[in-house]
């Protein structure tokens, strides 16, 4: 594990946008084509999308994510049925996992995901032989989240699946806000660039050959980093396996940052299509 330091935080300012606001999209579903695949890491692959169903596409948060339908057996990509602006008789059994929209092109029609690559998942077994010319299906994202961007600091912890909503982050925020990176890999070959960006400090927790989610290493890093009365207007960011974005919460709650964070399970170990809007996330 990479050591940490606590964190620095700039004095309070004046008036701060609220909590974050959101934006409705028409819930669309879209057969896309891969254009390329380019590996970040030996466990994470970027996966551009494209094609004509992209028309009318948006996404304009850091954590908005998408629903991926993977080819089933057959090699046959099926599509969820939309009725009402609403996923109509929906159906677990279809192969589809959440993924996070890393950049997304308008004028290209091309959007682009990070998939974690693992022998025992359907979307890091997909990853694994992902090639130009396969098909993916598409559903959403059905709104946008915009978080505040005029906090004094910001504090982002994540593990693998948190990184591309981490480099959203560092994508969007002004380029003298101080930002501290807290991100959970196997080891030093799986850290990736990140967005180059003044006053952004990253730190790389390894898990040295622990399985993934049986650590504590994320909320550790940050109960190390984040001091016990916060000074000015921060926010923290985290996601991760569902365990441990638990505890970083009930951390945030009791050093007062309840009201400004944002925090989700995006995965729970043993749990396929783990809900991250259940109240376990």
């Amino acid at each position: 594990m990479s050591s940490t330091r606590e964190l620095t935080m700039a004095p309070a300012t004046s008036t701060h946008a609220p909590r974050a606001t959101r934006i409705h999209h028409p819930l669309v579903p879209r057969l896309l084509t891969v254009r390329r695949v380019t590996d970040l890491s030996p466990t994470l692959r970027r996966v551009a999308l494209g094609g004509p169903a992209l028309d009318g596409f948006a996404a304009h948060g850091p954590t908005d994510h998408v629903k991926v339908f993977f080819p089933d057996a057959d090699g046959e990509v099926r599509m969820p049925v939309v009725e009402d602006g609403r996923w109509a008789g929906r159906d677990d059994s279809l192969p589809f996992r959440d993924f996070t929209v890393r950049t997304f092109g308008p004028q290209s029609r091309e959007l682009e995901l990070e998939i974690a690559v693992h022998a025992d998942g359907l979307a890091g077994a997909w990853a694994a032989q992902a090639a130009p010319g396969q098909r993916l299906g598409l559903l959403g994202p059905k709104s946008s989240t915009l978080p505040p961007l005029d906090r004094d600091w910001y504090l982002l912890a994540v593990d693998e699946t948190g990184l591309p909503a981490v480099a959203n982050w560092l994508d969007r925020l002004p380029g003298d806000t101080p930002v501290r990176v807290l991100a959970e890999v196997d080891g030093p070959v799986d850290e990736v660039p990140l967005p180059a960006r003044a006053g952004t400090q990253v730190t790389w927790l390894h898990r040295g050959g622990a399985e993934r989610g049986t650590t504590t290493l994320l909320p550790d890093a940050v109960a190390s980093v984040l001091p016990d009365e916060p000074d000015g207007a921060g926010w923290l960011f985290a996601a991760g396996e569902a365990t441990a974005t638990r505890a970083i919460r009930a951390m945030a709650r009791e050093r007062g940052l309840g009201d400004s964070s944002s925090i989700t399970g995006y995965w729970r170990r043993g749990v396929v299509h783990f809900d991250h809007h259940s109240p376990d996330a």
